[in-house]
């Protein structure tokens, strides 16, 4: 069972991995991550995870920012093309999920009139 966070794009990409992955990345913009981190939080196998890098990695959405021995750390790129995108909408997305729903306007009410203000004539 996977960690990732809620939001609006995991549901309309229908929770796949790569969509929560990337909304992972962009919540934890700041941060660096191993795939073994990554794999880790986010619950996704290790290998599906460093596939799914290498192609955020070929567009940009993601640098690599260091390497420790064989240990590489990853970071999204807010200043990519793609990363300004995708961080826009992962943000927009979640505030238009998380803004309350305005209520429905209701039908006008037609006042009750209990008789008590008629008039009988027989």
């Amino acid at each position: 069972m996977s960690n990732l966070p809620s939001s609006p794009l995991v549901e309309i990409f229908g929770s796949s991995s790569s969509a929560g992955l990337l909304v992972f990345l962009v919540v934890n913009h700041g941060s660096e991550f191993a795939v073994k981190d990554i794999s880790d939080r986010t619950k996704l196998s290790k290998p599906r995870v460093s596939k799914m890098l290498k192609g955020f990695l070929k567009y940009g959405i993601i640098k690599e920012t260091k390497k420790v021995g064989k240990i590489s750390y990853y970071r999204y790129d807010r200043n990519s093309k793609y990363g300004k995108f995708l961080y826009e909408l992962v943000f927009n997305c979640s505030a238009l999920g998380a803004a309350p729903q305005q209520p429905v306007a209701a039908p006008p009410v037609k006042p009750r009139d209990n008789g008590a203000s008629k008039i009988i004539i027989a």
